[in-house]
């Protein structure tokens, strides 16, 4: 699927002046089988990794209702051949035959660590497998990532007492862990082998993440095929922006901790995580605009029209403000409106093709989430 144009001009307008960084991807799919009709091969994986500029990510299976062996082997040699820039995790499923087996096999065969999902491959994180899987990974030092998106259920606890009991163990909480995030702060603070990844398209639980847990725990991740890295590096260096993390904190967001992850190295310390304050005042234009965006979106992932609630998050977007607010509204109206013409030519259904005609307004929600981060200039 081609860049969407206004994707590609935030990517510019915001990551572009920041130079260069380490970018690693904590989270990339390849797969042909998974249920929901999404698909990824390793080449498209390398051109999201181009238009964003980025040099390297972590990939590994999509859902396969029949088993792993072979879509983990797929995986170990796509990325032996990709020169170094992908880097592959096995998926394992707990509670299924020859689990422990597989993810023995697998380290053994190249793979760094492992991705465990928990709601697609229906199994608890209390499952004896799991704990077996983790204590493997932290013989090695080496990353385990879990789905902590939507239909976890006390996905928090469960991980943070792995984390305690498997110190050597490098676990990661994929999707903003918004399955739990509001409880994980302080474990965050005290557990050095617990991390967050930033692969979740919701501004304020993008910018929950950021404002919560020290940049130390986070890892830039792009979630793709489900969404583009240029996307993905835009918002992540916009919300960093929004809560005053830059220079060392923003190169450990963007790759340079996850290099020493994979590498089974301590982390680097970056101090306390900023506080909700770094936000500064609520902007409730913006974030009209944001809560619209995300029904939009909603709807959207359901095969359902947007246009309404398109049209909603314009409103929010109606300004007179002749200072930095209004300017900033009237960039989030363009992209918009852009938006709508795009929905209008293509209406959206399920699956990702329809899905990537929102992306500019998810940018726009991003710009109206983030206030003090600035007016990009789309223009340049």
């Amino acid at each position: 699927m081609p860049l969407p144009h206004d994707v590609a001009l935030l990517h510019r307008a915001t990551v572009g002046p920041l130079g260069p960084l380490p970018w690693f991807d904590a989270h990339t799919h390849i797969g042909q089988n998974d249920p929901d009709g999404v698909t990824a091969t390793a080449e498209e994986i390398l051109t999201g990794l181009d238009e964003a500029g980025q040099e390297r990510a972590l990939t590994f299976a999509m859902h396969e209702p029949n088993g792993y062996r072979e879509a983990n082997d797929v995986v170990l040699a796509a990325s032996a051949a990709s020169d170094g820039r992908l880097l592959p995790l096995a998926r394992i499923a707990p509670g299924s035959p020859g689990a422990l087996d597989e993810a023995r096999r697998c380290l053994d065969a190249g793979a760094l660590g492992f991705k465990l999902h928990p709601r697609s491959d229906a199994f608890a994180l209390t499952h004896p497998d799991v704990e077996a899987v983790v204590a493997l990974a932290a013989e090695r030092r080496a990353p385990v990532l879990f789905h902590a998106g939507r239909g976890i259920p006390q996905l928090g606890a469960a991980a943070v007492g792995l984390a305690e009991r498997h110190p050597d163990a490098r676990l990661i909480l994929a999707h903003a862990a918004v399955s739990d995030l509001g409880v994980l702060a302080e474990p965050a603070t005290r557990l050095p082998n617990l991390y967050f990844d930033t692969s979740w398209w919701h501004p304020s639980d993008v910018l929950q993440l950021f404002a919560t847990i020290p940049p130390a725990r986070i890892l830039y991740a792009s979630d793709m095929p489900y969404g583009p890295g240029a996307f993905s590096a835009f918002a992540v260096a916009r919300s960093a922006a929004a809560v005053g993390l830059e220079g060392d904190a923003l190169r450990s967001i963007a790759g340079a901790q996850l290099d020493r992850v994979v590498r089974g190295e301590d982390p680097i310390e970056l101090g306390p995580a900023p506080g909700i304050a770094a936000l500064g005042p609520r902007f409730l234009q913006g974030e009209r605009v944001a809560s619209y965006v995300a029904i939009a979106l909603q709807l959207a992932f359901h095969g359902q029209d947007a246009t309404e609630a398109l049209s909603l998050a314009r409103s929010g977007a109606q300004a007179t403000d002749t200072g930095e607010a209004g300017a900033l509204l009237r960039v989030v109206d363009g992209l918009l409106e852009r938006t709508q013409a795009a929905v209008a030519a293509a209406p959206p259904g399920e699956g990702m093709d329809g899905l990537l005609a929102l992306f500019g307004a998810l940018g726009a929600a991003f710009l109206a989430a983030t206030p003090s981060a600035g007016i990009p200039d789309l223009d340049a």
